[in-house]
């Protein structure tokens, strides 16, 4: 049941919602959106037959969930759980990669550092901290995607949403808080 079209239309669902993660205030609507976007992203890959991808995406999905289910009670997930999902990171790849496919690369190694990542950044409770430690993954995954010649829709996908992380940190960090405003009344007086 191939189909691009539907697959891209998931792909740029996805997009969105994580771009819209960015420009939440509360961390538990960021969870919510990175949930919805895992979602759509599995979505699309079922449309381009690409299962083992929806594998890893499976696991970031329940990542999400879980860190969200902490976030919604307010409370901060145990530690354990970043190590376990970590875990099961690791152990999807090499099952899928060494076991199913036979086949790596040594830049997989980018991808896995970004993916491990995400389970301790989406602990973190302080939304302020996971924009800019986000910044981390996102970056390794446009590398990874740049340096593997990666498909150009999934590498601008990853270099659109670095680039709203980034926005946002402008919009709520560094313009939002006056930084600017204070150095222009400065200059005029």
């Amino acid at each position: 049941m191939e189909n691009q079209a539907l697959a891209l239309i998931a792909s740029f669902i996805a997009m969105l919602l994580v771009v819209l993660s960015y420009f939440t205030r509360k961390k538990e609507r960021f969870l919510l959106f990175q949930s919805l976007c895992i979602v759509f992203l599995i979505v699309s890959y079922f449309f381009t037959a690409q299962f083992f991808a929806m594998v890893g995406l499976a696991i970031g999905l329940m990542r999400a969930l879980v860190f969200f289910a902490y976030e919604k009670r307010g409370k901060l997930a145990p530690l354990y759980l970043c190590f376990l999902l970590s875990g099961m990171t690791l152990a999807s790849y090499f099952i899928v990669n060494f076991v199913i496919l036979g086949t790596s690369d040594p830049l997989d190694v980018l991808c896995l550092a970004g993916l491990v990542c995400y389970a301790f950044i989406f602990r973190v409770r302080n939304l302020t901290l996971v924009r800019f430690l986000m910044l981390i993954p996102t970056a390794l995954s446009v590398l990874f995607n740049l340096l593997t010649d990666a498909a150009l829709f999934a590498m601008l996908a990853y270099a659109f949403e670095l680039g709203a992380n980034i926005v946002s940190i402008l919009r709520y960090h560094v313009w939002g808080k006056g930084i600017f405003r204070r150095k222009n009344k400065q200059k005029s007086n």
